[in-house]
């Protein structure tokens, strides 16, 4: 009663009425200032966030650049060269634009400036490069010395780079934690906002119906739902339209006439004033599929073209269904959502899945060639030399039987090479149907296919206990068979080989790709000998094709038996290592996931 009676006094309700207001205003600008920084926040997240993009274009165009040199390097194409190849236009456009994004922080200037020094300094190796590739007698030492050293550089602009990146995503998320602190204030302001505001309601208009009150709060909210959608069609991208069959009206949303190119609600929404838009070809289909859907009453989901003012042609999905609106009236509703860039990668994936095709073709063509074509003409030289030898062998002269010798040892080196060719491409392209596999068991059978070589050799193998791993089974069981070869062939003269196979515990510092392995991950399975070894520094050439360090006549092969275990080891998203030391032996790692 108290309380009325205060209420009653007029002059005590202006006071109160006032006040009220008052604080509202300084609410209001504690919010308006709350909203800013806000804002401000939003700008700085951006701006850190094109940063990091733009510094990863960069790197992203550099490795483009080394693949094109490299393909070139590999297969003397000049196709690789072409579309302004080192030409610094893309990477330095980038640059200005980090440039001003990084304009008022001076840290991130010098580290710009730096970078603008080391891309430098990479185009130099990238022409230094490509004079050496390009000279009519290159020397592949130094040819190699300088890849080397690109990749070294390359390797520590990038560690630089993503530095820079961290940085920016570490500054990322302390305006991210601002930005949270921040929103968590504006709500409570805007809250405190609304209360008051409610409050002053109440004094001014005590007497006003709650079912107006009521209306007003769902009419504010239909707005912000409103304005809300508009924005979300910008930002996705997509138009909405619909359709009211009783009276044969459309209407289209802003976003839509923007889709189009055109200013919203620049023409009358029709089915004839949209027709226009759309492709020629499309033209009838749209509309024969739209029309009869409204007969139907059916969904639809259709894409077009839309060729727009610009003469730029737009792929469009169109999606449709149907409901009744409040007057019992049906109508068909709709979006419409630019599918341009989905289309043309899918249009590229299509291509590149041709050209792969393509590329597996080849291979299989190129594996019947070496596994049928070339061995049919091979068995026959190697069963005529074996002829010969039987029957003529007394007929020949000494030169002629050193001659003849030499055509069988270079007769069966290439029955070699093709085996060990197939087995490559086995790896590659051979089904990989992955299984729980016993190591121990498949060693011993390996071992047992092995035993005539490792008697002759008189190499003692001993094999601790291997875990059950699910693998490629044919894989595994070739990668062991390589590797034990490998250790039986480069045995020392005169010495028994001894050749240990285990599995141990992965130590801290070993690491892939810069990234630490452990136990919970990984099997490290070894293969240990007393072999001739080899230079540490050779370690990483004896796995590419082709490659062997030891050419000596009495030690045979084509250089494909370490590259095949290289790409079986990789088949199961693992790795392999070696260490070796001259006249001490070799020791391969082999590291497979736990899990396939």
């Amino acid at each position: 009663m108290k309380f009325v009676g205060l209420y009653k006094n007029s002059q005590v309700f202006k006071i109160a009425l006032g006040i009220a207001i008052v604080f509202v205003g300084y609410i209001a600008s504690v919010f308006y200032t709350q909203m800013r920084s806000l804002d401000s926040s939003v700008s700085l997240i951006a701006n850190a966030t094109e940063t990091q993009l733009e510094l990863e274009k960069v790197l992203s165009i550099i490795s483009i650049y080394e693949t094109n040199l490299r393909s070139f390097i590999i297969t003397k194409d000049d196709s690789y060269l072409k579309n302004r190849f080192l030409r610094k236009g893309e990477i330095e456009s980038n640059l200005k634009r980090i440039d001003k994004l990084v304009a008022n922080n001076p840290a991130r200037i010098k580290d710009v400036k730096r970078l603008k020094e080391l891309i430098d300094y990479r185009f130099e190796l990238f022409r230094e490069t490509l004079l050496l590739a390009k000279s009519k007698s290159p020397n592949s030492l130094i040819l190699n010395a300088k890849l080397q050293e690109s990749n070294e550089f390359t390797e520590a602009m990038k560690n630089f780079v993503y530095k820079t990146i961290n940085a920016e995503g570490d500054k990322v998320k302390i305006h991210n934690s601002n930005h949270q602190f921040e929103l968590q204030d504006s709500i409570i302001s805007a809250f405190l906002l609304v209360i008051l505001s409610l409050l002053i309601l109440l004094l001014s208009f005590n007497k006003m119906n709650v079912d107006i009150d009521e209306l007003k709060k769902a009419n504010d909210e239909l707005k912000f739902l409103n304005r809300s959608f508009n924005e979300a069609e910008k930002i996705a991208g997509f138009g909405h339209w619909k359709v009211n069959l009783v009276t044969n009206t459309y209407t289209f949303s802003d976003n839509f006439y923007r889709l189009l190119e055109v200013e919203p609600q620049s023409f009358s929404p029709s089915l004839e004033s949209i027709s226009q838009f759309i492709h020629p070809d499309d033209k009838e289909y749209v509309s024969d599929m739209h029309l009869q859907s409204l007969k139907t009453y059916k969904p639809t989901s259709i894409m077009f073209r839309f060729i727009l003012p610009s003469g730029e042609m737009k792929y469009v999905m169109s999606v449709g269904s149907f409901v009744e609106n409040s007057d019992g009236e049906m109508v068909k509703t709709g979006v419409n959502y630019d599918m341009t860039d989905q289309f043309k990668r899918t249009l590229e994936l299509e291509e590149n899945n041709r050209e792969l095709k393509s590329i597996n073709e080849e291979l299989e063509s190129f594996n019947n060639i070496v596994s049928h074509d070339l061995q049919e003409p091979l068995h026959k030289i190697q069963m005529f030399i074996s002829r010969i030898e039987a029957k003529e062998n007394d007929a020949l002269s000494d030169q002629g039987k050193v001659y003849f010798s030499k055509i069988r040892t270079s007769a069966n080196k290439m029955q070699t090479l093709l085996i060990d060719l197939v087995n490559y491409s086995r790896t590659i392209k051979g089904d990989k149907v992955f299984e729980e596999t016993n190591l121990n068991e498949l060693v011993l059978q390996v071992i047992d296919d092995l035993s005539s070589d490792i008697e002759e050799k008189k190499a003692k193998i001993t094999v601790s206990d291997l875990p059950t791993v699910k693998v490629i089974s044919f894989q595994i069981e070739q990668l062991f068979i390589n590797l034990i070869s490998n250790s039986l062939k480069y045995c020392k003269e005169n010495v028994a080989a001894q050749i240990s196979i285990f599995s141990e515990e992965i130590e801290e510092h070993e690491i892939r790709d810069n990234e630490k392995v452990s136990n919970d991950n990984f099997y490290k399975i070894v293969i240990k000998d007393n072999g001739i070894g080899f230079k540490q520094e050779y370690a990483d050439k004896i796995f590419i094709l082709f490659q062997r360090l030891e050419t000596g006549a009495q030690y045979s092969g084509t250089g494909l038996g370490l590259a095949i275990c290289k790409r079986i080891v990789e088949n199961h998203n693992g790795f392999i290592q070696v260490t070796s030391e001259p006249n001490v032996g070799s020791e391969f790692s082999i590291f497979i996931p736990k899990k396939a």
